[in-house]
């Protein structure tokens, strides 16, 4: 049993399997931070797609009548983006001959990971113009 003992203790010291673990935890939090980093950049390019799609909604059915005013247009999207950003603000507006809505996220409602101070400052704007149908 000894010498079990000793054969293998000799074998651990020459095995090189797992020599790459010193590598492995140097080049680990340069990972986790372009991970966080393509997280925080992905939730936000998301959520402008999202945010332009319900504009872009709300404007349809305001162009065909469905919604009359302004603020019939403002609730359907602020009940929309709750999910999505319950701090944004919206503008819509309603011409003679289009209707103009106007939606603000602030950055900090969307990132999940907010490592990265210069992402926290972003207000992601999104605009969308419909035509009326007449």
């Amino acid at each position: 049993m000894r010498n079990l003992f000793i054969l293998s203790r000799s074998r651990f010291s020459r095995d090189e399997h797992g020599s790459i673990t010193a590598e492995s935890v140097l080049w680990l939090p340069v990972y986790l931070v372009f991970f966080a980093l393509i997280a925080d950049v992905s939730l936000m390019l998301h959520a402008q797609a999202k945010a332009t799609r319900i504009a872009q909604d709300a404007n349809r059915h305001a162009s065909t009548g469905y919604f009359v005013t302004e603020n019939d247009i403002e609730d359907m999207i602020g009940a929309s983006m709750a999910n999505i950003s319950p701090n944004a603000t919206i503008d819509s507006t309603i011409g003679s001959q289009a209707i103009a809505t106007t939606i603000q996220i602030p950055s900090t409602d969307i990132q999940v990971v907010g490592l990265f101070g210069r992402f926290t400052d972003i207000t992601i704007t999104v605009s969308t113009i419909h035509l009326l149908e007449l």
